[in-house]
């Protein structure tokens, strides 16, 4: 009796274990999935990933190995991962333009592009996404269709507007910007249209966090999700920041262009946006103080191209935020005098530069592209400063950080700029 009950618990366990797989992926290539699914009459799934990709290593994890979903991708789709970054697999990466990752794609047993989407997604967005390939649910085209006849049908504009960034990244050239073009006007009319209470949901913040870009004063937009701010947060801090970035642009460039007005905008951060801002930490100065000293700062560097002003504010400024100072701060306020001046500064502001950034190295939760980025401009400094012995130490750390890079394409790119400020240096030398 005893024997039997392990058995069956053997395969009772063995059962649920077969019931919770996920995705069954290929051992093989694009090509020998390609085949497969024509074999077998079946679409084929390709996730185009890389093993540095957070979101990747998510969705591998916490979505493929799904039961719902590996049900209904084993049955549909022969499905293969890809490896994008490996030289192998390069002609197909490059014919199928994948530029970020994940890119999910799927095709026909005839290897044509039927939809395309890069990013992750959670579980219910990959299973529809998968359904409309497999014409189950309507295909962005047919949606469209339907919406031509009916174009103040506010779900099925929802629905475009959310299944445009897939359908858009299969298309190219003259095709792609037709669509774009059609895709802002139904974004517009949507916005239009349901601008209320009823637009404050995940899906439509998803849809204005993808589709809206405002950085004029009055955003009709904006200012009503600044309005509703207490009903924003409860979908999470993302509409706050959303929110607080439009204001603080417009802070920055009425401020870099010398227009008295930019006060008038730092003043609604303790005033009307003061719940929007209140997603800043603020354990050593407040929200408006912070953003005060900041933009006062930009004024004069931007404007009055006082980089002596500049450094004696911004001084100030990381002696009040203390132990709150991160390396991100310190490196940004090396950037700001070379994006607004070219080095063309004093010597002492030359100096204060180089000291900011040597500080903003000594951080040891720093990323490793902000370690590789201030590295090249503390070597920059040192070239000013005619330096050159250390500009090249700098340099050659630079190249050397980026040799941990995993993202091949973006290595490439950073080395090569590194041997052009090292070729540039040896010929001053």
């Amino acid at each position: 009796m005893k024997t039997i009950l392990v058995i069956v618990l053997i395969l009772f366990i063995g059962g649920i274990q077969s019931l919770g797989q996920g995705i069954e992926f290929l051992k093989g290539d694009y090509n020998a999935a390609l085949e497969k699914a024509k074999q077998e009459g079946k679409m084929l799934f390709v996730d185009f990933y890389a093993d540095w990709c957070g979101p990747c290593k998510r969705m591998a994890k916490d979505v493929f190995t799904l039961a719902v979903v590996g049900n209904y991708f084993n049955e549909k789709f022969v499905s293969v991962q890809i490896n994008a970054e490996d030289p192998v697999n390069r002609v197909v990466v490059k014919q199928n333009k994948v530029r970020s990752y994940p890119t999910l794609a799927f095709f026909d047993a005839d290897g044509k592009l039927l939809s395309r989407t890069e990013g992750a997604l959670d579980c219910t967005a990959f299973i529809k996404l998968a359904k409309v390939v497999t014409g189950e649910e309507m295909s962005f085209e047919e949606i469209y269709a339907k919406f031509k006849s009916s174009k103040n049908d506010l779900v099925l504009m929802q629905q475009l507007l959310i299944g445009a960034p897939a359908y858009v990244g299969t298309l190219e050239d003259m095709e792609r910007a037709k669509w774009i073009a059609r895709i802002e006007k139904i974004f517009k009319d949507y916005i239009d249209l349901k601008m209320g209470p009823e637009l404050i949901n995940a899906d439509d913040y998803r849809i204005i966090n993808t589709f809206h870009h405002a950085d004029k004063p009055g955003d009709k937009l904006m200012e009503f999700m600044n309005k509703n701010m207490e009903a924003y947060l409860k979908l999470g801090e993302g509409p706050a920041y959303f929110v607080m970035e439009y204001n603080n642009k417009i802070i920055e460039n009425l401020a870099r262009a010398g227009k008295e007005e930019y006060k008038k905008y730092l003043e609604r951060i303790d005033g009307d946006m003061k719940l929007t801002y209140s997603v800043v930490p603020h354990k050593t100065m407040s929200a408006r103080q912070r953003f005060t000293y900041l933009y006062d700062a930009e004024y004069l560097l931007f404007y009055k191209k006082d980089g002596e002003g500049y450094v004696k504010s911004m001084d100030v400024y990381f002696k009040e935020l203390g132990e709150e100072a991160r390396a991100i701060d310190y490196g940004m306020a090396a950037q700001q005098v070379y994006t607004a001046t070219g080095g063309k500064v004093p010597e002492s502001v030359i100096l204060k530069t180089k000291e900011w950034t040597v500080k903003a190295l000594q951080y040891t939760d720093i990323s490793l592209m902000d370690k590789i980025n201030f590295l090249a401009m503390l070597g920059d400094t040192n070239k000013v400063l005619k330096e050159y012995v250390e500009a090249k130490k700098c340099y050659n750390q630079a190249f050397m950080e980026s040799m941990q890079m995993e993202q091949e394409m973006t290595k490439a790119m950073i080395q090569m700029r590194i041997k052009q400020k090292l070729a540039a240096l040896d010929l001053i030398k």
